[in-house]
């Protein structure tokens, strides 16, 4: 088997060596195509020189042990893939569009449609993909770990929705940069069922911004026939600069008849606890859970519990993204 790729290979990096690994995995020749610097200038800045580049490519081969490679200059987007004899070609997920392209070409040439193998990206701390333009302006080193504070932008004024976030992701980063955006969630003041998971991903999505992640946080009633009763669950969403959306949500627990009532009528939960309890603003203290346990959990911590559930795909990285796609032609 005869497998094409290529690259720019500048400053040689995590998902360089998980796309180059995907491609001597599938066992054959490989041909390297290595960007010329013309070429690679088109889309950036600044580039290390074509040499230089090669040169650490081939260290990097050597010490892996791999075999049956060639390095060539790449001075358009196929290179000889669209005119020579290979069987498949090796691409990251967002060069897909152009290996179909090629296939294309080929086609137009009368040539047989290569097998196209697609390797996830890569991802760094933040879950954007580690990139060497990144690296080279110090927001992440060669492995993805971020080299500045992670910046999260939460979709409400609420201090307690602010201060949950800030408590969770503060386990994950080191101190991460939480603030507030008030933000509309499109979705009715008191939402049920999907209206509440379709609040936080608005509210996550609009508070994004420049912001590393958004997060929206929302809590609906939830019908539950065993108990034939409604549920409050407080759903969180997370979304990066990817739009990926991870979604999580916290415990649920029954309201008293009074307040389902009342919120059957029209009301709000958090105007119905306030005629049940005299207190103004709970939503944005101990909230309904505080008065209902006695103290025994607050509002910070039930949405703490959201905010982590929302986060687990993203804690675990290597169980929630699949290895090299398989091929399609």
């Amino acid at each position: 088997m005869r497998i094409a790729m290529g690259g720019t290979f500048d400053l040689l990096h995590a998902g360089h060596e998980a796309l180059l690994d995907a491609a001597f995995a599938l066992g054959g020749e490989v041909f390297i195509g290595l960007t010329t610097d013309a070429m690679a200038l088109q889309g950036r800045e600044k580039v290390t020189p074509y040499r230089l580049r090669e040169q650490r490519l081939e260290a990097w081969l050597r010490k892996r042990g791999y075999t049956g490679w060639t390095i060539g200059p790449l001075e358009d987007p196929y290179g000889p893939a669209a005119s020579e004899a290979f069987d498949a070609i090796v691409v990251s997920e967002d060069r897909e569009a152009v290996a179909k392209a090629l296939n294309e070409e080929r086609a137009r040439r009368g040539l047989p449609p290569l097998a196209i193998h697609v390797v996830p990206m890569v991802l760094a701390e933040d879950d954007a993909p580690i990139a060497s333009r990144r690296i080279r302006a110090k927001e992440i080193d060669r492995r993805g770990k971020l080299l500045r504070p992670l910046r999260v932008n939460v979709g409400s004024a609420n201090p307690v929705k602010i201060r949950a976030a800030a408590k969770v992701l503060g386990t994950l980063f080191t101190k991460p940069r939480v603030k507030g955006v008030d933000v509309a969630s499109k979705v009715a003041e008191q939402p049920f069922e999907v209206e509440a998971i379709e609040g936080a991903i608005n509210r996550a999505r609009e508070a994004l911004k420049d912001a590393d992640y958004g997060v929206g946080i929302e809590a609906g009633l939830f019908w539950n026939e065993q108990v034939r009763d409604f549920l409050d669950v407080q759903y969180c969403a997370v979304v990066d600069k990817r739009g990926r959306v991870t979604l999580g949500h916290g415990p649920g627990f029954e309201y008293p008849p009074f307040v389902v009532e009342r919120v059957k009528a029209g009301k709000t939960v958090g105007d119905a606890f306030e005629e049940l309890t005299g207190m103004k603003g709970i939503g944005q203290t101990t909230g309904a859970i505080g008065f209902l346990t006695e103290g025994r959990m607050d509002r910070t911590r039930l949405t703490e519990s959201a905010v982590l559930m929302a986060m687990v795909p993203r804690i675990r990285k290597d169980l929630y993204r699949g290895g090299m796609r398989p091929a399609t032609k």
